[in-house]
């Protein structure tokens, strides 16, 4: 068999670039191994029909019957029209028969190959095989190379000739070389194309090792949706990545940057294309994906489409999709490659196309596009007439990077005389949690409002103010519903105004402690946007019954509503619109009381370095933001064993929140409980007083108050004081701010049952403090709950049932024994622990807190063995170090 394939991953004979050259020269081939189609050959071997294979050049086709056909070569027949006279297919073919080695020498001595009669020669031909008694494997390589007459007289005929000895391989680059007819018909054609052909992601990897290319990941990726794994552009993409060897380095533009890969293209496909099919590329380029209609639009020319049908018919280079297949994408690189011509030679031809394009997409009802083709064409008129007329339906679709990119293009002086531009404008930024720059866009749109403004700008004002209330520092001054702009929002005919003052109904009944009223508007928003099938919107409510949940103190609600929004939300919508910090708080927050504080920590920090403009806030939304970020944070190093620091880390994140802040309640509840409980677990009794007086003012006939009033008597044993002060919250009188301090009372009153003799009771406290938890999906105020709870929960197990999991899920955050030692100290040992750095004697210690010399000893010696000490010195230090003593 001759040698078929010489140079690279072209497919006909002349000069192709080779795997490692990219001159075009012949050079040394390359191991077939390196570019091993393992997956296609398999699919060959399972045939022995007709094998067809239509793709551009550089796709492979020749590598590919080679490695099929490799160690055959005995029953191989092969031509290709540079070997043979390309005027004169039925002698190439005889040829080739005749150098066959499985068919013996004179066997076809009938043949001349003068004959001009096909039927006649074939049936002549399948005599003579049979008699030869093998099946010859005739591969004809670069059929479009012939004649077109010779093949379309020739190649129907062996096509269609039953009971030939012959199995067929056909490569050719435009499928309407070869019609298989009837063969198709009868299912006896394998057919591979360019998809089949093309590289995938992890044939790139594989041949990016094989040649020794150094490359990141993100360069892997780039590579494979610019080439779509085309693979002679890949080849040469891989060696300009090989010259540059940083795996860091963007790949850039190849078709424009690439020299060596656009050469190629240019001679081995552009120069095979006619003026027009070039001219319809080119003018098509601004598009990814293109219709008929707008083809003949950017064109000019009422036959574009029929062009671009017949391109994806034949060539290859463009793909058609949809229903009809009236939807047509050219070849990623192809697209690419006159996309740069026109940025290189014709740039005002560039903008022209983007110009047509947008105003085609306008009026076609597709606004996103419409967007994005007017910033390619730098029209700013264009650019903010788009804007006027969609930017807020595109920003309650949730493209809120598209608008804030175009608003970015336009010059200042367009703003100055467009109250709408504005008012958008601030729009996008309130998207964006920027508050900041929303406030200096409404302050524009209010100085050159109109008194006769239209009712929609009307509208976007009103909702402009509503939410850009909740960020000022004097939000407690404004009531955004009371307006009269802001009653009309119900009433608008646009859908997403209609579901976004809902939301702004629902931030207001969240500031007032309202959950229900806050449930209620929420659910009516998320069944509107629904049935405007908004998910965007969709996604802003789950958040927003994320947030309701969450100031409740239930966290499995929470999480779920949050799972659901950020399920809705794309990543890039997330980002730019519902804000990255809102998600990184809530996933913080549920971090912390699932007593996870390295989570905590991780998400915390996130959503701290994205809070932004609302960072600058001192008492609005982004205030309350910082606020609870501060809160989980100090909390989570308490959690890590940071005591001495983060309890005074809490002070000063208890002393940032002001009663006029946004959403002060639900934060003070949390830090007061969080501080006052950790404050007293560390024996530190003055610092507890100030939390509860602090309490005392700010959180009046509230379940926290409660708490805090008995956790003080209950650590000095005055178990009856204790649970006086829990009675309101038993009778209902008050209830909790949020649900999970129940779990602090329950921890409260299992220790004080344990303590006074009371096991049994201890251990239904227990059972209902886990069926709380379980349900509220928090686990912290166990996993910190004092040593006899512990030891009464480790008692119990194997007889918790349904709440098995959840009690091994506690066993398995507990700390390290030494650790474990250090909190199991009671609260008189405490009160021992404070007087050991200083000169008292024992004596007088004991005067000091009222005690016996013995008992006193009692307390040291007990203290010495929890802490790990051997003396009075070890022991201060080792207090110190576990933060017992300030």
């Amino acid at each position: 068999m001759p040698r078929p394939y010489t140079e690279g991953v072209d497919d006909q004979g002349g000069t192709r670039p080779d795997l490692l050259s990219l001159k075009p020269t012949p050079v040394p081939r390359p191991p077939l191994a390196m570019l091993a189609r393992s997956r296609q050959v398999a699919k060959l071997d399972c045939t022995a029909d007709t094998v067809l294979i239509c793709a551009p050049a550089g796709f492979g086709k020749t590598v590919l019957l080679t490695q099929w056909l490799e160690g055959q070569a005995h029953n191989v027949a092969w031509l290709s029209p540079d070997q043979h006279n390309r005027e004169a297919l039925w002698p190439a073919i005889l040829q080739a028969l005749r150098r066959c080695p499985a068919i013996p020498p004179g066997t076809l001595r009938l043949f001349s190959g003068a004959e001009d009669s096909a039927a006649d020669v074939l049936g002549e031909l399948t005599q003579t095989l049979a008699a030869s008694g093998s099946t010859i494997r005739l591969v004809i390589d670069g059929v479009d190379g012939f004649a077109p007459d010779e093949r379309d007289y020739w190649i129907p005929a062996l096509l269609n000739q039953a009971g030939l000895h012959l199995q067929l391989a056909l490569a050719y680059r435009d499928s309407s070389t070869v019609d298989p007819g009837p063969a198709r018909l009868s299912g006896r054609v394998v057919e591979l194309g360019t998809k089949d052909l093309a590289f995938t992601l992890d044939d790139i990897n594989v041949l990016a090792a094989k040649t020794t290319t150094l490359m990141g990941m993100h360069q892997l990726r780039e590579l494979f949706r610019q080439t779509a794994g085309w693979p002679a552009c890949v080849v040469l993409a891989l060696r300009y990545l090989r010259e540059a060897a940083n795996p860091d380095a963007p790949l850039g533009d190849l078709a424009a940057n690439n020299r060596q890969l656009s050469d190629y293209l240019d001679h081995q496909i552009f120069r095979a294309l006619s003026c027009e099919e070039r001219h319809v590329l080119s003018s098509t380029s601004v598009c990814r994906v293109v219709v008929a209609a707008q083809a003949n639009t950017l064109a000019g020319n009422r036959s574009a489409g029929s062009v671009l049908s017949s391109l994806a018919d034949d060539r290859g280079i463009v793909e058609s999709a949809g229903s009809g297949r009236k939807v047509f994408l050219a070849h990623p690189l192809i697209r690419a490659y006159f996309r740069a011509g026109l940025a290189r030679k014709q740039p005002d031809e560039l903008r022209r196309f983007s110009r047509i394009a947008a105003q085609w997409h306008e009026h076609a009802g597709e606004p996103v596009a419409a967007l994005r083709h007017a910033r390619d064409s730098a029209d700013n008129d264009l650019i903010g007439g788009i804007l006027e007329r969609h930017g807020a339906a595109l920003l309650g679709s949730g493209e809120v990077m598209q608008v804030r990119r175009a608003i970015a293009a336009l010059p200042d002086a367009l703003f100055a005389v467009s109250p709408k531009l504005c008012v958008v404008a601030a729009l996008a930024h309130l998207e964006s949690r920027q508050p900041t720059t929303a406030t200096r866009y409404m302050a524009a749109a209010n100085r050159s409002r109109a008194y006769d403004a239209p009712p929609e700008l009307r509208e976007l004002q009103a909702l402009a103010t509503a939410r850009l209330s909740w960020f000022s520092d004097g939000w407690q001054g404004q009531d955004p519903q009371a307006t009269v702009d802001h009653a009309a929002l119900r009433l608008s005919r646009q859908s997403d105004v209609r579901i976004e003052a809902r939301m702004v109904a629902v931030t207001a009944a969240l500031v007032a402690g309202r959950y229900g009223t806050a449930e209620n508007e929420a659910s009516a928003a998320l069944i509107e946007a629904t049935e405007a099938g908004n998910a965007y919107l969709a996604g802003k409510v789950y958040l927003k019954l994320a947030a309701i949940y969450s100031m409740q103190g239930h966290l499995r609600r929470s999480c779920e509503f949050l799972g659901l929004a950020e399920e809705k939300l794309p990543a890039q919508m997330w980002t730019a619109g519902a804000g990255r910090s809102v998600g990184a708080l809530m996933h913080a927050s549920a971090a912390l009381l699932r007593a996870d504080p390295t989570e905590a920590l991780q998400c915390a920090a996130a959503g701290l370095s994205d809070l932004g403009q609302l960072g600058s806030s001192s008492k609005g939304v982004g205030a309350a933001m910082r606020a609870t970020l501060e809160i989980i944070t100090e909390t989570a190093h308490l959690d890590s064993g940071d005591r001495r620091n983060a309890l005074e880390g809490l002070r000063q994140a208890r002393l940032h929140i002001s009663g006029d802040h946004v959403f002060a309640h639900p934060l003070g509840a949390c830090i007061a409980v969080i501080e006052h409980t950790a404050a007293l677990g560390l024996g530190h009794a003055d610092h507890a007083r100030e939390v509860l007086e602090w309490a005392e003012e700010r959180l009046p006939g509230t379940g926290e108050l409660c708490l805090l009033r008995a956790q003080g008597p209950a650590g000095i044993s005055r178990f009856d004081a204790a649970t006086d002060r829990l009675r309101p919250l038993h009778t209902g009188a008050v209830k909790p701010v949020l649900e999970w301090t129940r779990l602090h009372v329950n921890v409260l009153e299992c220790s004080m049952a344990i303590r006074t003799g009371r096991r049994t009771l201890a251990g239904k406290i227990l059972e209902e403090a886990l069926h709380t938890a379980d349900e509220l999906d928090v686990l912290r105020p166990l996993a910190i709950a004092p040593p006899e709870v512990i030891d009464l929960l480790m008692e119990r197990v194997g007889a918790y049932g349904p709440r098995e999991a959840l009690a091994q899920r506690l066993f398995a955050l507990r700390p390290p024994s030494d650790a474990r030692r250090a909190q199991s100290l009671t609260p008189r040992e405490r009160e021992v622990l404070t007087l050991l750095p200083s000169h008292l004697s024992q004596e007088q210690m004991a005067a000091e807190l009222h005690l016996s010399v013995n008992t006193v000893k009692t307390h040291i010696r007990i203290i010495y063995s929890k802490l790990g000490a051997g003396s009075r010195h070890d022991a201060v230090a080792a207090a110190y170090k576990t933060g017992y003593l300030p």
